[in-house]
């Protein structure tokens, strides 16, 4: 069994937070002009917001500057000099700026969080989860927070750490591809080092085969997962898991006979199993043996089988049966089910056909289009 080792991941762009600084900021108007030379008491804190807007990183520099030594108890001030200073690489400058920070304004929104990141970018792990977690306890729905500490405990080789944070960011922002990277990595990180432990304790045991034949078949590799599969049954033939996941891989390689054989061992060990009657009944209708194929399907469906699939193949063999105002039905609910493009195809085709033999023209002419609407968009959508 091959696994590899903890990887140190690639850290995301800064832009990953650096939005989020802007609206930290207070949004205070500039002023058109001061009193007498004077500048407002917030003027340089916002020349230098504004000096960060637009990317001018040297002016924003030296407005923060300004704005620390005019008010030194502004968390704010030393805020946006610490994230100027990061972003131009000072990262030692950085870290006391933000120090400062967290000192003068502990319950800054983004502080513990920025210093944070310049700790880790300093090499300073452990720091950095410390600074994080005291963000997260101040708001325990910051998504930044929340991924950079995820990011930390990965960087520092604590995988099933990081998986805690990251699922609670994924929660709030779902689509976000960095998460979705940063999260797999650190779950599949937690699994190798688990299974790396399995095959350490137990290298032939039923379990570690089936590990393989899972991994096989998730990588496109059905003939070297049947084979896990085949010695994990001869080290635990009771497992009833291990022959529907078998029966599936033989499917994937067309040997029908063989899949059979695998779903009837799973039905001696659990005789309701809605995935083993399925698969049985779904051979038998596409072998043309429509009796026996429809008599597991119900029993199937009776068992809470997937909806739409089940629907279809017991409309498609009860049409072979000529029984077509039960397969109209069991056809038309395969079609509301929410079908993947597979058995949607399938389902227009037979209910069509179906219409047909019940004189039932106008219906079957209307399934055909959509039919073929259908197929014309699937073949526009692969070129």
């Amino acid at each position: 069994m091959r696994f590899q080792g903890v990887v140190r991941p690639m850290l995301s762009p800064f832009q990953l937070v650096w939005t989020a600084y802007l609206l930290l900021l207070p949004a205070v108007t500039l002023p058109a002009q001061t009193h007498a030379g004077v500048a407002p008491p917030d003027f340089n804190l916002q020349e230098g917001t504004a000096a960060l807007q637009r990317g001018d990183l040297p002016a924003a520099e030296a407005s923060f500057r300004k704005a620390t030594q005019e008010a030194p108890r502004s968390g704010e001030a030393f805020m946006g000099l610490g994230l100027v200073q990061l972003r131009e690489g000072s990262g030692q400058e950085a870290i006391a700026s933000l120090r400062t920070a967290t000192s003068v304004s502990p319950n800054l929104s983004g502080a513990h969080m920025f210093l944070g990141i310049a700790q880790y970018q300093a090499g300073r792990a452990a720091d950095a989860a410390s600074s994080l977690r005291q963000e997260i306890a101040m708001d325990p729905h910051n998504v930044e927070a929340l991924t950079w500490m995820g990011i930390v405990e990965l960087g520092s080789g604590h995988p099933e750490a990081a998986t805690g944070p990251l699922d609670q960011a994924l929660a709030l922002n779902p689509k976000d591809p960095n998460l979705l990277y940063y999260r797999a990595r650190a779950h599949s990180l937690v699994a190798e080092a688990t299974y790396r432990q399995l095959y350490t304790q137990e290298p032939d045991s039923a379990l570690v085969h089936r590990a393989l034949a899972e991994s096989l078949a998730g990588s496109g590799q059905p003939e070297k997962s049947i084979a896990e599969y085949q010695l994990a049954l001869k080290k635990d033939p009771s497992n009833a898991d291990l022959y529907e996941g078998l029966g599936e891989e033989d499917q994937k390689l067309s040997r029908f006979d063989a899949a059979r054989e695998a779903y009837l061992g799973e039905l001696k060990l659990n005789p309701t199993s809605a995935v083993a009657l399925y698969n049985l009944g779904k051979m038998d209708v596409e072998a043309g043996k429509a009796e026996t194929g429809v008599a597991l399907l119900r029993k199937a469906e009776a068992a809470h089988a997937t909806g739409a699939p089940t629907a279809y193949y017991l409309g498609f063999g009860l049409a072979q049966m000529g029984q077509y105002d039960e397969a109209v039905r069991w056809l038309e609910q395969a079609l509301a089910g929410q079908p993947t493009p597979f058995i949607e195809q399938g389902a227009l085709f037979q209910l069509g056909r179906v219409y047909q033999r019940l004189g039932r023209k106008d219906e079957a002419g209307r399934t055909m289009d959509r039919l073929r609407q259908l197929k014309a968009s699937a073949s526009a959508g692969t070129q």
